[in-house]
């Protein structure tokens, strides 16, 4: 009981040291006290480091999605625009429209300006 009650008062004093500053103080590490600075500077820098790749790979991953999207899209404009431009299409929108521009039924054999 008495070794627990020494745990007990030994792990208090642990906190009320940190919640003080004063732990390192209290472990004789004061002349390590750069050395654990520098130790957590490294570590916040590792962490912003490896935050700003997680952000880059997310925006490559939604880019690769929209570039796939983007191709679908271009494939189906490419579809309508060689649909448009089809022989039998030309001459059911000019006979829409009332023209009396028709499909030539022989070839040309001379242009002329």
């Amino acid at each position: 009981m008495e070794k627990l009650k020494r745990i007990g008062k030994a792990v208090l004093n642990s906190f009320v040291a940190i919640w003080k500053g004063e732990f390192l103080l209290r472990l004789r590490a004061g002349r390590f006290l750069a050395h654990i600075l520098y130790t957590f500077l490294l570590l916040g820098v590792i962490i912003w480091v490896s935050l700003l790749i997680d952000t880059a790979m997310n925006k490559v991953e939604k880019n690769y999605s929209r570039i796939g999207e983007l191709k679908m899209e271009q494939s189906l404009l490419k579809i309508d625009i060689t649909r448009a431009e089809s022989r039998t299409e030309v001459a059911r929108r000019l006979e829409a429209m009332g023209s009396p521009l028709r499909i030539p039924e022989q070839n040309a054999t001379e242009v002329t300006r």
